[in-house]
């Protein structure tokens, strides 16, 4: 069991997001979804705004479920580039974004990784089919930024018994 968990985080770690869906609070089940994200033109800025302590152009603070979305996210990717989900919208976990992450279910964390945390509880949705997502300001509609965008490796849902934590990481490249 202790290798095939080493598999498992080997895996993991090449994702740059994950998706930890808890069902069953009896069972216990958990099913981990690794994902790819991209950071955004507009995401560059406001890491380079908010590392100069200056205010972001945009707030950044919400996550957004989607059924559909690009092929391959891109750096120019917007809101209105994805299928988003009615009622999806989250806001970030308190305390985040947050380096390095104290969440051990984040398994992308590191001391070079900015960690963004969102949680729906078992009373939010439910939501099926997702396959892509993205942050970006609260109440974001149209051709508005985004932060970044995730395409799930694997679409998922999310029921009434079952939680979700959703991570977002992004490793400061010094580039």
């Amino acid at each position: 069991m202790n290798r095939l968990l080493q598999e498992l985080q080997k895996i993991l770690s090449k994702n740059d997001a994950c998706v930890v869906l808890r069902g069953n609070e009896i069972t216990g089940a958990v099913k981990i979804i690794p994902g790819r994200n991209i950071v955004s033109d507009a995401g560059d800025v406001w890491y380079a705004q908010v590392a100069c302590g200056q205010v972001p152009t945009n707030t950044f603070a919400n996550l957004y479920l989607a059924t559909a979305g690009p092929v391959t996210p891109t750096k120019g990717d917007n809101y209105s580039d994805f299928t988003v989900v009615a009622g999806s919208s989250k806001a970030k976990t308190a305390g985040y974004p947050q380096s390095p992450d104290a969440d051990a279910d984040n398994t992308g964390d590191g001391n070079d990784v900015v960690s963004w945390k969102f949680e729906y509880t078992t009373s939010d949705g439910p939501f099926t089919a997702i396959t892509h997502s993205f942050i970006a300001a609260a109440g974001a509609s149209g051709i508005d930024p985004i932060l970044n965008s995730y395409k799930w490796g694997a679409p998922w849902d999310k029921d009434a018994s079952t939680s979700a934590k959703i991570f977002a990481n992004h490793t400061m490249n010094g580039v």
